[in-house]
């Protein structure tokens, strides 16, 4: 059903596309659902809909949408990595300030601009993103994220970049937890070329 112009009486039945999308959506899924693409920018300027990113919208008032959903909506090539991972995994009680999202270094980066939620894009290669690839579960919905050992790679990877003490809280919660895998540790770290140090900081604490 199509409202004619200017009549938002029934502006649920507009609401009912973005809830079933989660909050968010894009232009594809405003169309597929029987309306016009000119109704979507009627909402905007209406000011029930805002745009967040080059086609993709949300509903202004609605419930909070989650962070994973914006992740995986507007970003479902991205992993999360580093300092959310270490957050996730229970290595560091500091909440970080933005999303730490690892993504391919051949993708246009100006797709990544966005302004809500706060989010760090690390750009890698291609070999490196399957590397430790897993799924956890965040707020109801699956997000993709390195798993422990290949968190650990990376902390190791960057260590000069990070805190200190974030560093070593890290290392001591990895050691202690009983779901690592110290294996794959040292196969992604030999993947990774970083084998050496890795064996010598982990030698440490072990």
């Amino acid at each position: 059903m199509n409202l004619k112009e200017g009549d938002f009486t029934n502006i649920e039945i507009y609401k009912s596309v973005f809830d079933e999308n989660n909050g968010i959506i894009k232009l594809s899924d405003f169309t597929s659902s029987g309306y016009h693409n000119t109704e979507l920018y009627k909402l905007i300027n209406k000011g029930f809909v805002r745009k967040i990113k080059t086609g993709y919208y949300e509903w202004i008032g609605g419930d909070p949408i989650s962070d994973a959903v914006i992740i995986t909506k507007l970003f479902p090539e991205g992993v999360v990595c580093l300092d959310s991972a270490l957050y996730l995994y229970g290595y560091t009680d500091r909440t970080p300030s933005a999303w730490h999202i690892a993504v391919s270094k051949n993708k246009t980066t100006t797709k990544y601009n966005i302004e809500y939620p706060p989010m760090q894009f690390y750009f890698i290669i291609d070999a490196y993103m399957e590397i430790g690839l897993s799924e956890i579960l965040f707020e109801g919905y699956k997000i993709k994220i390195f798993d422990r050992d290949r968190t650990l790679c990376d902390l190791i990877r960057y260590e000069k970049k990070m805190d200190k003490e974030v560093f070593n809280h890290a290392i001591r919660a990895y050691v202690k937890d009983s779901k690592k895998n110290i294996r794959n540790l040292l196969d992604y770290a030999k993947l990774m070329r970083i084998e050496n140090k890795v064996n010598r900081i982990i030698g440490m604490w072990m």
